[in-house]
């Protein structure tokens, strides 16, 4: 099943992103989104809030965040997206890691579903 990500913006998928990935290494905390999304508490919590309304996330009061199926799938999606470009700009167009890790931030977020399937498909021959 392919996941739509364009009904939520940019800024609810870097955090879901985050999440994704601060739960591979245990509890997810808001303290430690807000460091690692270099973001206030307050941000952060505004965010929490707006992801469990979409059914995204859960969290009990000032508990640990833990991504629903919904928001994993959409997680993932993006975190694949990412590296995609970023492995594109850095093997295939010879850009520094870096400068690739930045970049994919930006355009997995933008990019059509028929350009990843292109660079998918450049990628794997």
């Amino acid at each position: 099943m392919e996941v739509k990500t364009h009904r939520i913006g940019q800024s609810s998928e870097d955090y879901l992103e985050t999440i994704l990935e601060l739960e591979k290494k245990g509890k997810v905390r808001s303290v430690d989104i807000a460091r690692i999304m270099n973001v206030s508490k307050p941000s952060v919590n505004k965010a929490m809030n707006v992801l469990k309304d979409m059914n995204y996330i859960t969290q009990e009061d000032y508990g640990d965040v833990r991504l629903t199926e919904e928001g994993r799938k959409l997680a993932e999606s993006v975190l694949e997206r990412h590296r995609l470009l970023a492995a594109f700009f850095k093997d295939v167009l010879k850009v520094s890691e870096e400068t690739a890790d930045l970049d994919a931030c930006k355009v997995e977020h933008v990019v059509s579903e028929e350009t990843l399937s292109k660079i998918k498909e450049f990628m794997n021959k």
